[in-house]
Order: structure tokens, then sequence, then C-alpha cells
């Protein structure tokens, strides 16, 4: 790897952190992760928080209020990275569930 490789992908740093801190993705990713009866459905949860963050992101942006300004700019990149992020948060939504025992 040249030595100039992380300085490359300075900007998307900040879009993977934002995408794994947005509380929509959380928020959808544990409670789907914590309803999916099959490890199979965790691909679900990352779609389903996908779509739920854009919409939410969309709204807020329509009103006036947004935590997030590089949304276009980043758009596919910040999407897929929500799509991980969403899928790593109902994986601990499922884990969490088969921990309790329920």
């Amino acid at each position: 790897m040249p030595p100039h490789f992380w300085q490359d992908l300075e900007p998307y740093r900040w879009v993977v952190l934002l995408a794994f801190v947005d509380p929509v993705v959380i928020a959808v990713g544990l409670w789907i992760g914590w309803k999916a009866d099959q490890a199979a459905k965790l691909l679900l949860a990352g779609f389903a928080a996908v779509i739920a963050a854009v919409a939410v992101s969309f709204l807020l942006r329509f009103v006036g209020v947004s935590w997030f300004e590089g949304g276009y700019f980043f758009g596919g990149a910040h999407a897929l990275a929500r799509f991980f992020a969403g899928v790593a948060w109902a994986v601990v939504g499922y884990g969490a569930r088969r921990a309790s025992g329920r």
C-alpha cells in the first residue's frame, strides 16, 4: 500500500463513523436484530436501516434540520456504510436476545 492510502480515504472515515453512530441506524438495526428469528434476516435489517435512515435524513433536510451536510456528496458511500452499520447493530441485537435467553 502506498503511504498516502489513508490520507486518500480521509473524507470517508467520518462518513463511516457517522453511519455507525446514526441514531436511526442504531434503533432499526437493534430492533430488527432483536426480533429476528434467523441469522439471515440480519441482512434485511441492514437494508431496513438504510431505508429508514435515508428517509429521516431527507425529511430533516426538508424541514431545515440536518446533522449530516455531506449526504449528497458522499451519497453512495454513506448508504453502503449505513448498510454495514445496520447489519453490525442487528448482530448486536440478535446476540443480546440470544444471550438473554428469550
